[in-house]
């Protein structure tokens, strides 16, 4: 273990965990949203989904043996479960939600994590040891960082769903001191777990691309955080993994937003726009 101990009281977080129910939300007023915010909130949803099948390839690594990391996963599951249903039914208002088609990349990377991927990285990571935990605790910190921004930036082009990302905003927070608090005790005092947690970090991807493509989430995304109100909590988060990993001269939130932008024939960049009336 690490040279300091974690102190997230997740006896306490496993006591009380909170469920965001769709019927703690006034759905009607939630109807007939603009297309721009019920493709963000589609987006959302799916992220979500994405994030809470994430699970699944930590049980095949070690970070599955750490008590406090489990017992943590076991609610932060429920919760994930609840916000997407809450997504869900805001989007059902309207119609049924899907995910996004694959790519033609993003099929067979499909077929590789669903067939071959979860002994690969039970071999890699088993090998790795316990400083894969360190990286997994990272990269959790960093997904829900940019989603509770993201939610953030929801709340404030589309008035009409604060309830919904108000709500969503306190679930996020302790999710985030969680993260913080296992990897800051796990990354200090081992250079190994550090260098993996860095280099995790500079592989990071916008969540939810990987098998439907940027082109599929770049409206969305353009939405939540092109606008310039956006650029203080995209430097935060930035701020954030350099304080966890002290890689200072990486914004991996800045590099990942890049992949959504268009680009000209000449060269330059194209710019959408996102405001929302």
């Amino acid at each position: 273990m690490s040279a300091s101990s974690p102190t997230f009281d997740v006896r306490a977080y496993v006591r009380e965990p909170v469920d965001l129910r769709p019927d703690q939300l006034d759905l009607e007023a939630m109807a007939n949203l603009p297309a721009l915010v019920a493709g963000a909130v589609g987006h959302l949803w799916s992220v979500e989904r994405t994030i809470l099948d994430l699970m699944r390839d930590l049980l095949v690594t070690p970070t599955h043996a750490e008590a406090r990391v489990t017992a943590f996963l076991g609610t932060w599951a429920y919760e994930q479960f609840w916000i997407t249903e809450s997504l869900a039914a805001v989007l059902r208002l309207g119609e049924e939600p899907t995910d996004p088609p694959d790519s033609g990349l993003g099929a067979l990377r499909r077929i590789w994590d669903e067939r071959v991927r979860p002994t690969v990285d039970a071999v890699r990571t088993n090998l790795l040891g316990s400083d894969v935990v360190a990286a997994h605790m990272v990269t959790g910190w960093l997904n829900t960082a940019v989603v509770a921004l993201a939610y953030e930036r929801l709340g404030a082009i589309a008035p009409r769903l604060r309830p919904l990302t108000a709500a969503v905003a306190p679930i996020k927070s302790r999710h985030l001191a969680f993260y913080e608090d296992e990897a800051r005790a796990r990354l200090s005092g081992s250079a190994g777990a550090l260098r993996l947690a860095r280099r995790t970090v500079t592989r990071w991807q916008w969540p939810g691309v990987r098998y439907c493509g940027h082109d599929a989430a770049a409206g969305p995304v353009r939405t939540l955080l092109a606008d310039p109100a956006a650029r203080p909590g995209v430097r935060a988060v930035d701020a954030g993994v350099a304080a966890l990993t002290g890689l200072g001269d990486t914004a991996p939130l800045r590099v990942a937003l890049g992949g959504f932008v268009k680009r000209s024939p000449v060269g330059g960049t194209a710019r959408a726009s996102t405001r929302v009336q």
